[in-house]
């Protein structure tokens, strides 16, 4: 249970937060000794007897030193630095080992190598644990500034080990998935995707680890995340390898992705036709307008053809709005097809289309596209069992000549389109 501390002053308390120091020890004379330390060395004392008394204290207690005492018994001395590194996942508590047999040192060298931090002679020395208690302040600092840092960035940040256990939890994390870090610490991280996933996220970290080709380490990638509830979210995820002597680890950075899809989903929708899927009127616009200012700068000019199908209302009116709209999605496929890549296709309004012909300056060229836009939109439709045939009404107008500006081009590619539509027979 902690031992009560002597508050530090203000002064002091300004200066630096009381460090948390657990005890393990049943000499009731350690204990002595270090209690005259806690003003001057700005600690909070807790004590425990044996190893299953610290495993509890460490459970319940910010815990951010531990100091162990061979009098405990070596093997469960042994026993509680292996548990407070395999099965508390606590990598970066400072470990102090108070005594240092010669059969200790060997037990340590073969089932707990490189676990402990600092040794300290017995009898103890203050000045010793002054000087052991300054490097381990170090550590300690550096774990709360990092500890905090990760806490107040925006993305997820955790660490898992080579089996893929979750070892380190931040609060965006927490917030993303909706487990506490208590929660999922020592657990799998496949508990944070759908199984799908996991599988293959277990597949890429083994071949990794088989063959050190990192074809997901170091490399951004879109996954799928579950939260606690079991609903997912898209997920951008970055995994960097931060192993060394002593450990494998993964360090793995998660941004939600939700928000920005749905601007992405938005923004789609702002600017194209739902019925087609087709560009609309702003897209359009937008298009013609970056068309000119390329053309001003120096690029090729280009031409735009004012597609407007014939009779389309007699379509609406014998068969319905129904297969009008099937008519349309149609018309759309069509266009889309009559046309190479670096073209562009939009549905402006009601049966009223735009075609942007990049690089076409002559009206020769232009007028010979328009005829196999013509040609394959006559071709006939057979659609919801009836057979129709349908015509278009075509006009042109080229940059530079017809103009330079987007009301211009579009004021006289609508007129060029209407005097091809005032001579088709009545």
């Amino acid at each position: 249970m902690p031992d009560s501390a002597l508050p530090p002053s203000k002064a002091q308390g300004a200066a630096r937060t009381a460090l948390r120091l657990l005890l393990v020890s049943p000499d009731e004379e350690v204990l002595q000794q270090l209690r005259p330390l806690r003003a001057s060395q700005g600690l909070e004392l807790l004590h425990a007897a044996s190893a299953g008394a610290a495993e509890s204290q460490v459970r319940q207690s910010r815990v951010e030193l531990v100091l162990i005492d061979e009098a405990i018994g070596r093997q469960a001395l042994v026993g509680l630095v292996e548990r407070l590194r395999d099965q508390l996942f606590k990598d970066w508590l400072p470990i102090m080992v108070l005594g240092g047999s010669p059969e200790l040192l060997h037990l340590l060298e073969r089932r707990a190598r490189g676990l402990v931090d600092y040794f300290l002679a017995k009898p103890l020395s203050t000045r010793a644990f002054r000087e052991r208690l300054v490097a381990a302040r170090r550590m300690v600092s550096l774990r709360r500034v990092c500890g905090s840092a990760l806490d107040r960035v925006s993305e997820g940040v955790l660490i898992i080990d080579e089996h893929g256990t979750l070892r380190s939890f931040n609060r965006a994390a927490e917030r993303l998935f909706g487990w506490s870090a208590e929660d999922v610490i020592g657990q799998n991280v496949s508990l944070l995707m759908p199984s799908r996933h996991a599988l293959k996220h277990a597949r890429y970290m083994e071949d990794y680890l088989r063959t050190g080709l990192p074809r997901m380490i170091g490399t951004g990638r879109v996954e799928t995340a579950q939260r606690r509830d079991g609903s997912k979210f898209p997920m951008h995820l970055t995994v960097a390898d931060i192993s060394d002597e002593t450990a494998i680890r993964f360090v793995g950075v998660i941004r939600d992705l939700s928000a920005e899809l749905e601007r992405a989903e938005l923004q789609q929708m702002a600017l194209h036709d739902s019925l087609t899927g087709l560009p609309n009127r702003s897209h359009a616009e937008q298009r013609v307008r970056r068309e000119i200012e390329m053309a001003a700068a120096g690029a090729p000019g280009f031409a735009l053809l004012f597609v407007d199908l014939d009779r389309f209302k007699r379509i609406n009116d014998s068969f319905g709005h129904a297969t009008g709209d099937e008519v349309l999605r149609a018309v759309a496929q069509r266009l889309r097809h009559s046309l190479s890549e670096t073209d562009f296709v939009a549905r402006l309004a009601g049966d009223e289309f735009l075609l942007l012909l990049s690089g076409v300056q002559d009206p020769l060229d232009a007028q010979r596209i328009g005829d196999r836009v013509s040609r394959r939109l006559a071709q006939p439709l057979l659609l919801q069992g009836h057979r129709l045939t349908i015509s278009a009404s075509i006009g042109v107008a080229l940059y530079g000549p017809d103009g330079k500006k987007v009301e211009e081009l579009l004021a006289r590619a609508d007129a060029a389109m209407y005097a091809c539509k005032r001579q088709l027979p009545p």
